[in-house]
């Protein structure tokens, strides 16, 4: 997963690699009209439940979801800067709605007999029992993103965001973003007046690239099923679930590298990292 495109080029439209539609990134960037070197993100990632296995070289089909991933922001190497303030950061946790309430009784049981006089006479042959119980409730709010969307860094630096969707039955479904009114960030550009002439000139536009990173263990595989049930049992000996899941799990690994993605040993390891989605953004107003 290494930043190894170039950081220039003479295209004006996203070039987007991923898994099928397992992941499909819409961005662009937005001049501002005050300060024309200065240019915002929007993002549109949204997810779906992908079906693979199709061909006559695989022999399984399956579904496939991330439950979990990083979306990570890939800015040009020189000449444009990160504006820290503008970078879309969580919300932070606002007070927690709690509602305890607390009940004590005494380990023994504790009678008092009816008299007219001001203090009960208590003995074993009591007419009432006396418990002690107390309550507590504190009530506050807590507000938070859907997906849980946290900021955070890459391992090599970058901006990034992690989404997850296991609270919200499992896999990241539908866009994690609001594109409208959550900008990701601000670029500034620093090139000089010459320089930026030069490659405006030639037609060089200067790129960024969104990335969408998880793990082995990020991936929800199921209905995994052969696709002769028949045949396979005949011939082979039917494959069992696990057999079946790592099938599966390089028919992934093929696609991956078959769209020219990063992807590591998806059979044996758990950790094992993989890119499933890459988008690059031109830097110029797409607004309009």
């Amino acid at each position: 997963m290494t930043n190894s495109q170039s950081q220039w080029t003479e295209f004006s439209d996203n070039t987007h690699r991923s898994l099928k539609r397992l992941v499909v990134v819409d961005a662009w960037f937005q001049r501002s009209a005050e300060d024309p070197r200065r240019f915002t993100l929007y993002a549109d990632v949204s997810f779906n439940i992908e079906r693979l296995g199709g061909g006559r070289e695989t022999a399984v089909t399956f579904k496939v979801g991330v439950k979990q991933c990083e979306i990570v922001f890939i800015r040009p190497l020189d000449g444009f800067s990160v504006d820290r303030s503008s970078v879309r950061r969580q919300k932070p946790m606002g007070a927690q709605e709690i509602a305890l309430t607390k009940k004590k009784k005494s380990s023994g049981s504790v009678r008092s007999k009816l008299s007219l006089s001001r203090t009960p006479a208590f003995d074993a042959g009591a007419e009432a029992e006396l418990s002690a119980v107390s309550e507590r409730s504190t009530t506050s709010s807590l507000s938070k993103s859907s997906y849980n969307e946290q900021f955070t860094r890459s391992r090599e630096g970058h901006d990034a965001w992690t989404v997850n969707g296991e609270e919200l039955g499992g896999c990241l479904k539908g866009p994690v973003f609001d594109v409208q009114t959550e900008p990701r960030l601000t670029l500034i550009d620093l090139r000089e007046e010459e320089r930026r002439l030069r490659e405006e000139t030639k037609a060089m536009t200067p790129i960024t690239r969104i990335e969408v990173r998880c793990l082995r263990e990020d991936i929800d595989i199921h209905d995994v099923k052969l696709k002769d049930e028949e045949q396979e049992g005949r011939l082979f000996g039917k494959p069992g679930s696990k057999e079946r899941l790592l099938i599966a799990r390089g028919v992934i690994r093929e696609a991956l590298l078959a769209e020219g993605l990063s992807v590591g040993q998806l059979i044996d390891d758990p950790y094992a990292e993989m890119t499933i989605c890459d988008a690059t953004i031109p830097i110029l107003d797409q607004s309009s």
